[in-house]
């Protein structure tokens, strides 16, 4: 199997449930509300000492310290993350030491004040403190819309740390086959991982002495299809039945839950096998999905034109009852170009470094991020949207186990490939959704400049 791609950088976020007491991040600070990724290898000041002698603190202004949840997530040799749960776990390949492509993660809501430690809980100082110092772009808050400088406080105890943080961002339960936030509900849909059985958003609590507000429907289900036109040949279908998918491990932190799916198709007795590799990460917030994709056609030589991938979500509204944003081109356009018979000169179809869109109503946003390979970008292999004015009931009537073109499934928002600019070979994407339970442009922008966050770690205290 081959090593994950991940789509790392300084900072990123994603999605996450049961009950189980979800906290909610803290409101007394913090730089943003989007989750922190940052690998060992950027930290090279504090790695190489054992995953469980690390502890995260922030601060107030007078100096005192607090802990806030963490999680260190150890990536193998040949980059998997190391997970202790499931049908095939990968426990023995870790090493238990914080180094080279770990991970560290944190919520941007728990980023403190840049004051360094004078106080910590029991009295108990640790040996070594490093401060992590966190600069929005330009030294700009987004969403304060102020000049502010925010910071944890990485301690390292050389024996006898004190306990975790017991606080939890995300529960995940593989027998209800549901992960859990403070933000939203999302059910699995267990004959394929690659595809969901529902998205719930949580609204926000105003009041805590009154009970939760009733959770309210975002997205009912989600589908996908592929059409290969075979040149000289047959036409090959596939959909969310047609291919096999397998949880093979998982992991369950306070911060996110990482689950690795893989997913396998063999067209009759044909030598003819898509495979996906993926490891979905689920943040309080958002969920991630840096995918490795092989295909076993050269599209521009292999198929017709009409050839083509589609993943698509039933919104319970319909997206044209949101404020819809994007970079994307329509669906339609290419469905015209491919209608004109010199549409094969084309070459002007733009490209950009990355596509998102964004969905905005009045007390939910949804934001999505698909990175496509360096090699997709060459090739001009980008994605293209679709929107319906259907809503998720109008939508029902569509048999979702069946295999139809977009027009005629039961989605109402997607993203599409034409495959016929799809080359042989493993494909790198990175793909990114985002919810929010409350309507603040200012949190999308800080979603669209997660990469441009600077980051600055120095000793603080302890032994040299």
């Amino acid at each position: 199997m081959h090593g994950m791609l991940r789509a790392i950088r300084l900072l990123t976020v994603t999605f996450s449930f049961m009950f189980v007491s979800l906290g909610s991040p803290s409101l007394l600070a913090g730089i943003h509300r989007a989750p922190i990724i940052i690998p060992a290898k950027k930290m090279k000041d504090i790695a190489d000492y054992p995953v469980k002698n690390y502890r995260l603190y922030r601060t107030d202004v007078h100096g005192v310290a607090s802990p806030i949840p963490f999680q260190i997530d150890e990536v193998n040799k040949i980059g998997d993350y190391v997970m202790p749960d499931g049908p095939t776990p990968n426990i023995k390949t870790g090493d238990g030491v914080f180094n080279e492509s770990d991970e560290l993660s944190f919520m941007g809501d728990d980023v403190g004040d840049a004051v360094r430690p004078k106080s910590w809980p029991d009295n108990k100082v640790p040996e070594n403190v490093y401060e992590l110092k966190l600069t929005p772009p330009s030294g700009r808050d987004p969403v304060k819309d102020e000049v502010r400088e925010g910071a944890v406080y990485i301690a390292v105890f050389n024996q006898n740390p004190p306990p975790i943080s017991d606080q939890k961002y995300v529960v995940f339960s593989l027998a209800n086959g549901e992960v859990v936030t403070s933000r939203y509900r999302y059910r699995f849909d267990k004959k394929n991982y690659l595809v969901v059985n529902g998205v719930d958003m949580s609204p926000p609590v105003k009041d805590k002495a009154s009970p939760a507000p009733s959770q309210v429907p975002l997205i009912d289900s989600s589908t996908f299809y592929a059409k290969a036109d075979l040149k000289y040949f047959l036409t090959v279908q596939v959909n969310h039945r047609s291919v096999n998918s397998k949880l093979e491990a998982y992991k369950a932190g306070p911060i996110r839950t990482i689950v690795r799916v893989t997913f396998f198709y063999t067209f009759l007795k044909l030598n003819f096998e898509v495979g996906m590799y993926t490891e979905v990460s689920f943040f309080s917030n958002s969920v991630i999905l840096p995918a490795i994709i092989y295909n076993p056609l050269d599209g521009i030589k292999s198929l017709n034109k009409g050839s083509g991938f589609y993943y698509g979500f039933a919104m319970t509204d319909s997206p044209r009852k949101y404020q819809f944003d994007t970079n994307m081109r329509p669906y339609q356009e290419l469905v015209d170009a491919e209608a004109n018979l010199f549409s094969f000169l084309k070459k002007d179809v733009p490209v950009e470094k990355d596509y998102w869109a964004s969905l905005i109503g009045d007390d939910r946003m949804m934001y999505i991020m698909l990175k496509p390979s360096a090699t997709m970008l060459q090739d001009r292999n980008v994605p293209y949207y679709f929107v319906s004015d259907k809503s998720g009931p109008e939508l029902k009537s569509r048999d979702n186990n069946l295999m139809k073109p977009i027009l005629e499934s039961p989605v109402n928002f997607g993203l599409y490939f034409d495959l016929t600019r799809f080359r042989e070979g493993e494909h790198f994407m990175s793909f990114q959704l985002f919810f929010e339970n409350k309507k603040d442009y200012k949190i999308l922008d800080v979603f669209r400049n997660l990469d441009k966050w600077r980051a600055r770690l120095s000793k603080v205290s302890g032994t040299p």
